[in-house]
């Protein structure tokens, strides 16, 4: 029995002994006596665990293009064409031929501030602060539209002491229509009112 006992003590201590010289090989010790594992990574030959990690070169670089500055200035007008200028006590219009569009329209009993002789500017041509009076007719392909081209038999108009004051604008068509675009001004009124007068030459009702 004491025999029995004896063998198992040493088969315990045999293997107490060889799992802690297992685990002591796994260990160093560093110069500041601090434990470090040593941990080993196994790789397969039969594949490529490596990560395809691109280059510098391979990465586009930002192209950086200078763009000028080709915003026109507060002050600046679009190019209408030519215009005709309309007069009245109350109201002072620009109309371009381009549609018959009033680009301009000032308020002469009105200064932008007391002590101007700078005229309140209602409608505006300048870029940035563009605000007209456009209208047209349809259909497009055969009516004058805010892009037509009108004519004016005089390029300014003066209300005078008139009690009315008409200003014609004149189209025709390839067709043979004619369209007159009719502005209305009276004294002492800030309403302008338009009207179209057409006159069929095409022959087709």
């Amino acid at each position: 029995m004491n025999t029995q006992k004896i063998f198992l003590f040493i088969a315990i201590f045999l293997t107490v002994f060889l799992l802690w010289n297992k685990w002591e090989l796994t260990q160093t010790t560093d110069e500041y006596g601090n434990t470090v594992t040593q941990t080993s990574i196994v790789t397969s030959d039969s594949q490529d665990n490596s990560i395809d990690v691109p280059e510098a070169t391979d990465i586009p670089s930002a192209v950086v293009t200078k763009v000028e500055d080709t915003t026109p200035l507060m002050n600046e007008s679009f190019t209408q064409g030519p215009f005709t200028t309309v007069t009245t006590d109350l109201l002072t219009l620009q109309i371009s031929h381009k549609g018959g569009t009033i680009i301009n329209a000032y308020l002469n009993k009105y200064p932008v501030e007391l002590n101007s002789e700078e005229k309140f500017q209602l409608l505006s041509n300048n870029t940035g602060s563009i605000f007209q009076a456009q209208s047209g007719l349809l259909p497009a392909d055969q009516m004058p539209t805010h892009h037509t081209e009108y004519s004016s038999e005089q390029q300014d108009y003066f209300l005078g002491g008139s009690s009315e004051l008409i200003v014609p604008l004149t189209w025709q068509g390839d067709n043979g229509v004619v369209v007159t675009k009719n502005y209305h001004f009276k004294p002492n009124s800030y309403i302008v009112e338009v009207d179209y007068q057409i006159t069929n030459n095409s022959g087709i009702e």
